[in-house]
């Protein structure tokens, strides 16, 4: 079985963009230009601070997931087999 990274937490997500930077890191690629995680953010109305929405490209999984979900602050992420 495969493993998969799903973003299950994205409530607690602060939009810090440190898993957008790992997965570029290891993509050997500087900027957003075709980046593997998207975070966006949206102004809700009534709401004191942004949510987040987190997309991920379903590629994230040929490299290393288990690193993109340590590195994240707030445990957005999680690894299922698929």
């Amino acid at each position: 079985m495969a493993k998969v990274l799903k973003a299950t937490a994205i409530e607690k997500c602060n939009g810090c963009e440190l898993c957008v930077l790992e997965a570029q890191r290891q993509l050997e690629k500087v900027g957003l230009d075709a980046a593997l995680i998207r975070v966006f953010t949206s102004k809700e109305d009534g709401r004191e601070y942004p949510t987040f929405c987190i997309d991920i490209d379903p590629r994230i999984n040929s490299i290393d997931i288990e690193r993109i979900k340590s590195i994240c602050p707030k445990f957005v992420f999680k690894i299922e087999e698929e």
